[in-house]
């Protein structure tokens, strides 16, 4: 039986030729290397990252990042336990021909476990818990020494197992620092390590 202690609210119907449009993404807050760290991380609880499994093909990956404008997957098992991430550059250029050519395939036959970082191997993350008093301006020289221009955020559980919730991601941080491409320095370092990690 519904509740009829509630007055339902008012309600019509969409207009016939009268446009409606999805809608924009809220901006994020305008930040300085001095505003707290937390201001410039995606938190996944708000804004769930997108997940591939390791199968899915490097077409399907490229195709979801360019309709989701994301610049890296998750790939995940099928208990969501994290098993690597896969970026642009592992789907493009020198990475995937390497891979098929140590595989002896085809790059159209890769997948998205063909080329990721295992979490095992090199995935690089910033524990929350350090982030209390942290700076965009400690972000910054983090991603510079690690040479990426996005890591993973983590926390723990009651059982001491990580829990990503969040990651911090390069193009995001310049948007809100007003900067129209990433600091050349990183781009230039992450460049470097994608190539090393082909061979």
């Amino acid at each position: 039986m519904p509740d009829t202690r509630f007055k339902p609210l008012p309600w019509t119907r969409l207009q016939r030729g009268v446009p409606c449009y999805l809608p924009k993404a809220a901006p994020r807050p305008a930040v300085d290397i001095h505003s707290p760290a937390l201001a410039v991380m995606t938190d996944f609880q708000r804004q769930p990252p997108v997940t591939v499994s390791r199968d899915t093909s490097l077409e399907d990956a490229n195709r979801l990042m360019e309709l989701s404008h994301a610049h890296y997957l998750l790939v995940a098992d099928e208990q969501r336990h994290l098993v690597g991430i896969v970026s642009e550059a592992g789907t493009r250029g020198h990475r995937p021909l390497a891979a098929a050519h140590r595989l002896g395939v085809k790059p159209a036959e890769l997948v998205v476990g063909d080329v990721m970082v295992s979490k095992h191997d090199d995935a690089e993350v910033i524990h929350l818990r350090d982030l209390g008093s942290a700076k965009v301006g400690n972000v910054l020289a983090a991603l510079r020494e690690i040479g990426s221009p996005f890591c993973l955020v983590v926390d723990h559980d009651d059982e001491d197992h990580h829990v990503l919730c969040g990651v911090f991601s390069l193009a995001q941080i310049d948007r809100q620092l007003g900067l129209t491409s990433p600091t050349e320095e990183i781009a230039q370092t992450f460049s470097q390590v994608v190539s090393s990690l082909g061979h």
